[in-house]
């Protein structure tokens, strides 16, 4: 499973939308300080993604969350996003020179096949059944609200 924390920004029921901060790798390298792939990672500010999850748990806005995907749905998406288009190119491509067009005819016709792949690709994702197979959970509460210390919050119980 495959974590990120986030950040609750709204809720509604059964669903809560959340922010997280997109950052490079190079942050958590030993080597980064001499290393020109942090340098150039440095020149490009955070970004930050809103996601829209299913809430089983409960959250209130400003909880700091952990959510999830699982590694083998992000290699089916990795796949669908990347090899379908891919292989829609090669394949227009190759059914144009078997065809016997020329070679522009031919790139043409693998770049129609690339925005075919990549715009079956984008329904397949968002249509109903990848919307939910391809969203990631909400795994956990890191802290609430009112909490100002980061760990996990007890409920129930004694202390």
């Amino acid at each position: 499973m495959i974590e990120e924390q986030a950040h609750v920004l709204a809720i509604a029921p059964g669903r809560a939308w959340v922010q997280t901060i997109r950052r490079s790798a190079c942050g958590s390298c030993g080597t980064s300080s001499a290393c020109g792939t942090a340098t150039v990672a440095k020149l490009f500010s955070e970004r930050t993604n809103h996601l829209e999850v299913v809430d089983r748990i409960g959250v209130a806005i400003g909880d700091q969350v952990v959510i999830g995907i699982s590694d083998g749905t992000l290699t089916r998406a990795s796949l669908l996003a990347y090899l379908l288009p891919l292989v829609a190119l090669m394949l227009a491509a190759f059914a144009a020179r078997s065809a016997g067009m020329s070679e522009e005819a031919g790139a043409l016709i693998g770049i129609l096949g690339l925005c075919t792949g990549l715009w079956v690709a984008e329904r397949l994702a968002r249509g109903a059944p990848g919307r939910g197979r391809f969203q990631p959970v909400l795994l956990r509460r890191v802290t609430g609200p009112w909490v100002g210390i980061v760990g996990p919050r007890r409920i129930g119980g004694p202390g």
